[in-house]
C-alpha cells in the first residue's frame, strides 16, 4: 500500500489526469532498484532480432507469478511488431467437442507462430468452466467388476457442455473389461422352452457381465432365455382358470402362461384335464389296495392302484372288477380246445374261460356237448316255466391301446353310469362316436345325439326302448377311433354306429402349416385308418352311418395373434386340409357302400351366411346347428332303414327248474360254449336273445326335407 494526499488527487483531477497514483510501495521500489532491463531474443520462429524486457515488466511478472525468477514472456522485436500491426486477429473454434464458441488468435501470436497453425485452445467460457474441475474416478459399468474408470476434467467439461449434470456421470468400462469385451462375440443359443426349435442371441456384453459376476475359480453359467416367438406368446397369454378334473368338485385350477406355452410349442392347444390343489391333497392319503379277483371261485387278488382310484373317483365310476394276475396269465397262455361228446360223438369247443373254471375246481371237465347236456337236464326236470328277460350285461374293458394316448386315455365324458345302464336296458342301441363335433353342445341335453335319441324314441315308441350313447371325445381322429372300438363300441353290441372324425383329423394348431408332402402323408394315413375302422365292423351285425360336419372358417378365428402372414398361411392350409379330408370321406363312403349325411353341404345350402348362423364359432355348430344335424341323421336312418323296430319284440323263453339230482348235468350245460369271453382282457356283451339279421341298406346320402331345411 502507498499513501496519497488529497491535494495530489485534486491536482490530477483538475488537470484531467487519472487520480490513480503512479507510485510503488516501498517494497516494490526496493526490488525495482535492484533490477535491470534484459535483452531477450524475438519469440518469432526463425527471427534473430531482440526485444527489451524492462525492469517494470520484470517486477510485474515477479509479483504475478510470486517468484523471484519469473519466466519471461514471448516478446517481438521491432521488425516483428511492425509486421504484427499489419495482421488482423483471427477467431478460431473452441477445441471442445460440441462447443460452438471461438477464441481470438491475436496478430502478435500469429507472427510468433512463424506461419504454423495455432494449437487447439478452449474458448473463454469453456476455460472458465474447466478451472474448478478436477479429475475423478467412476465405478466400471459392468456388474460384478470392482475396478474404476478415470473421468478427466476435460471429459467432465464435455459432459457439462452436452447439457448433462455432473450428478449423472456416464457409464463406462474399465480397461480390463473393455479388453475382454473385444475378445467376446455374440452367440446364437437355443430357446429355453423344451421342444422349441427357435433361437435367441446372447450378446458379448451379457457374457461379460456373467463372467465378471462369477466368483473366481468357478465356471460362468450363461443364462437361458426364450426365443422371440415364445416370448411374444408368453407376454400375450393370460392365466386361465380351468374346472377340476374331479366331476364332483366345483373348484378350479390355474392353467398358467408357462403351461400354455409348453402346450403350444408341442402343438397341443387343448386345455388339459387336471385336479385342483384341494383334490390333490385329498387324494394324497390314497394307497394301492388289493381287490378280490373277479373270476368266480378264485381266491387271488389284483392291485387297485392310486392312479386308477383317482381316475374312477374323478369320473364318478363304480369300482372296476378285474382278474388277478394268475387268472390273466392262465387265459393268455391257453387256447380253446376241441372236445368230443361221449354220447353223440360231436365235436364242441372247450373255451379258455371254461378251462379256467375247471382249473380252479369250480366245474368238472365237460364230457357232453350242449345239446346232449340240455336234453339230459330236460328229461329230469319238472314241468314249469320261467320267464327270462333278454338283457345284455355290459362289461367295459379298462385297458387297451387307448391307454397310451393322452387324448383318448379317459373314457368319454358322456359314458357315465346312467348312460351305460340305459344301453343295458335298451332294445335298440345306437352309438355315436367321433370328435368334438359328436360331443356337440356343452349342455348334454342340447347335443345332437340327445336330440336324436328323443326323436327316435318318439318314432319307435311302440317298438320298445331305444338308447343313443354319445362317446365323442375332443380331438379324436380316425386312427384313435379305431383304437377305441374295443372300449367304446364293442361292449354295447350296437345295432347302429354313427361316426365322424373329419374335424379331429383336420384341425391344425394356430400358425402351423403343412407342405404338400406332409399333407399327402396326412391324407394317406387317415384313409388307411378309415379302411381299418370299416373293416372292424365287417363281421358284426352293427350297421354304419357316416356324417360330415359343418364347414370351417378359420379366417374368422379370434386367435389372430402374433404374425399376420403366418396366420393367413395357417387359415388357408386349414381350409385346404379340411376340404381334402371331406372329399376323401365322400369317396370312401361311396366305395364301401356306407350311407352318408353330408352336413358340410347341408350347412351351406343357403350360402355361407346361413351356415354361420348355425355355428357358435369358426368351426363348431350352435344349438340350432345341433338340432339340424339330429334331423338330418334321423332322416338318413329312416330312409336307409338302418333301424328295424320289428326285430326287437319281447319274447318269453320257458325253462324248467333244475332239481338237485341233475346238478352235474346242469354244470356241463353251463360250461357249454354258448357265450364266452376270449383270452383277451376285454369283456363282450352277452345276450340271451340275438337280434334278427337285417338286409344291408343301400348307401344313399340323406337329404333334408324342405321343412327341415327351413329350420
Amino acid at each position: 500500500m502507498i499513501r496519497v494526499s488529497k491535494e495530489e488527487v485534486i491536482q490530477k483531477l483538475a488537470s484531467g489526469k487519472n487520480p490513480r497514483p503512479e507510485k510503488m510501495c516501498e517494497e516494490c521500489y526496493a526490488i525495482f532498484q535492484t533490477l535491470e532491463d534484459k535483452t531477450l531474443p524475438c519469440s518469432t520462429e526463425g527471427c534473430d532480432g531482440t526485444w527489451v524486457w524492462n525492469r517494470h515488466a520484470q517486477l510485474e511478472a515477479m509479483r504475478k507469478q510470486k517468484t523471484d525468477n519469473p519466466a519471461p514472456p514471448h516478446g517481438l522485436c521491432e521488425k516483428c511488431r511492425a509486421e504484427a500491426s499489419k495482421v488482423e486477429p483471427q477467431e478460431r473454434p473452441c477445441r471442445l467437442r460440441g462447443c460452438k464458441n471461438t477464441w481470438t488468435w491475436t496478430a502478435r501470436e500469429q507472427i510468433a507462430s512463424g506461419g504454423k497453425p495455432p494449437a487447439p485452445r478452449l474458448c473463454d467460457e469453456c476455460f472458465n468452466l474447466l478451472k474448478p474441475l478436477k479429475d475423478d474416478y467412476l465405478p466400471c459399468r459392468i456388474k460384478g467388476c470392482k475396478n474404476s474408470v478415470l473421468w478427466t476434467r476435460y471429459q467432465q467439461l464435455e459432459h457439462i457442455k452436452s447439457g448433462k449434470s455432473l450428478d449423472n456421470p456416464p457409464r463406462r468400462m474399465c480397461d480390463e473389461c473393455f479388453k475382454k469385451f473385444n475378445e467376446l462375440k455374440d452367440e446364437t443359443r437355443p430357446c429355453k422352452i423344451n421342444g422349441c426349435k427357435g433361437t435367441w442371441t446372447l450378446t458379448a456384453y451379457e457374457q461379460l457381465e456373467v463372467i465378471r459376476s462369477t466368483p473366481e475359480g468357478q465356471e460362468p453359467v450363461m443364462p437361458q432365455r426364450m426365443c422371440k416367438e415364445c416370448f411374444d406368446f408368453y407376454a400375450n397369454a393370460k392365466d386361465i382358470e380351468v374346472p377340476c378334473q374331479n366331476k364332483a368338485c366345483t373348484n378350479k385350477w390355474v392353467w398358467t402362461r408357462s403351461m400354455q406355452l409348453g402346450a403350444h410349442v408341442h402343438g397341443n392347444n387343448h386345455t388339459p384335464v387336471r385336479l385342483c390343489e384341494d383334490c390333490v391333497k385329498a387324494f394324497m392319503s390314497l394307497k394301492d389296495e388289493e381287490r378280490p379277483c373277479s373270476v368266480q371261485g378264485c381266491n387271488g387278488t389284483w392291485t387297485y392302484t392310486v392312479k386308477d382310484q383317482i381316475r374312477d373317483k374323478c369320473n364318478q365310476r363304480e369300482e372296476p372288477k378285474r382278474r388277478c394276475a394268475s387268472c390273466q396269465e392262465f387265459l393268455q397262455n391257453h387256447k380253446a380246445e376241441d372236445l368230443t361228446c361221449e354220447r353223440c360223438g360231436a365235436t364242441f369247443k372247450w373255451s379258455v374261460q371254461e378251462q379256467l373254471q375247471v382249473h380252479l375246481g369250480n366245474f368238472a371237465k365237460p364230457t357232453l356237448c350242449s345239446n346232449c347236456a340240455t336234453k339230459e337236464i330236460g328229461a329230469a326236470s319238472p314241468v314249469g316255466e320261467i320267464k327270462i328277460v333278454s338283457r345284455p350285461v355290459i362289461h367295459i374293458p379298462t385297458s387297451g391301446p387307448w391307454n397310451g394316448d393322452e387324448v383318448i386315455r379317459d373314457r368319454p365324458v358322456r359314458m357315465d353310469h346312467a348312460a351305460v345302464a340305459a344301453m343295458e336296458n335298451a332294445k335298440i342301441r345306437v352309438v355315436c362316436i367321433g370328435d368334438e363335433q359328436t360331443l356337440s353342445m356343452d349342455d348334454a341335453e342340447k347335443s345332437w345325439p340327445a336330440l336324436l335319441e328323443n326323436s327316435l324314441q318318439k318314432r319307435f315308441q311302440t317298438k320298445g326302448k331305444l338308447s343313443v350313447l354319445n362317446v365323442g371325445i375332443k380331438g379324436c381322429g380316425t386312427a384313435q377311433g379305431v383304437a377305441r372300438i374295443a372300449r367304446d363300441i364293442t361292449p354295447f353290441n350296437p345295432h347302429l354306429a354313427v361316426f365322424s372324425f373329419t374335424w379331429g383329423d383336420a384341425k391344425l394348431p394356430v400358425n402351423k402349416t403343412l407342405d404338400e408332402e406332409a399333407m399327402v402323408a396326412r391324407l394317406t394315413a387317415v384313409n388307411t385308418a378309415f379302411e381299418e375302422f370299416v373293416a372292424a365292423f365287417k363281421e358284426t351285425g352293427t350297421k354304419l352311418l357316416c356324417w360330415l360336419p359343418n364347414p370351417v372358417y378359420p379366417q374368422n378365428s379370434g386367435e389372430k395373434a402374433f404374425d399376420s402372414e403366418a396366420f393367413k398361411a395357417w387359415a388357408d392350409c386349414q381350409v385346404k386340409l379340411y376340404e381334402s379330408l371331406t372329399n376323401q370321406v365322400r369317396q370312401n363312403c361311396k366305395r364301401f357302400d356306407i350311407p352318408l349325411v353330408d352336413g358340410h353341404a347341408l350347412f351351406e345350402v343357403g350360402g355361407t351366411h346361413t351356415a354361420q348362423k348355425w355355428m357358435s364359432n369358426w368351426f363348431m355348430h350352435n344349438e340350432q346347428g345341433a338340432a339340424n344335424i339330429a334331423n338330418w341323421i334321423e332322416d338318413a336312418i329312416v330312409k336307409n332303414k338302418l333301424i328295424d323296430a320289428d326285430a326287437f319284440e319281447d319274447e318269453a323263453v320257458a325253462e324248467p327248474e333244475a332239481p338237485v339230482a341233475v346238478e352235474e348235468a346242469a354244470q356241463q350245460a353251463e360250461a357249454a360254449p354258448a357265450a364266452v369271453e376270449e383270452a383277451a382282457p376285454q369283456a363282450e356283451v352277452v345276450e340271451t336273445e340275438a337280434p334278427k339279421a337285417e338286409e344291408p341298406a343301400e348307401a344313399v346320402e340323406a337329404a333334408p326335407s324342405e321343412e327341415k331345411q327351413e329350420n
